[in-house]
């Protein structure tokens, strides 16, 4: 019985470490895959957002003020 005991540990061992492994593969992966921002290169995603959302908010408030003197 515990010959079955330590046979069972040794495996779920034997899984418990690949799956680490590939957990270790997987990180790297993303890693290596992930692009590095740099300012001169391009702007930033919050910058492309941002533009965009003030224009609007810039017209909107274009419109309000010609019907409404004084906002």
């Amino acid at each position: 019985m515990t010959k079955d005991f330590y046979n069972h540990m040794k495996e779920e061992q034997k899984l418990l470490y690949h799956s680490y492994q590939e957990s270790l593969r997987q990180k790297n992966e993303r890693m290596h895959g992930m692009d590095v921002w740099e300012p001169d290169d391009k702007t930033a995603e919050n910058s492309q957002i941002k533009k965009p959302i003030n224009a609007w908010y810039r017209d909107l408030k274009t419109w309000v003020v010609r019907f409404i003197p004084g906002f």
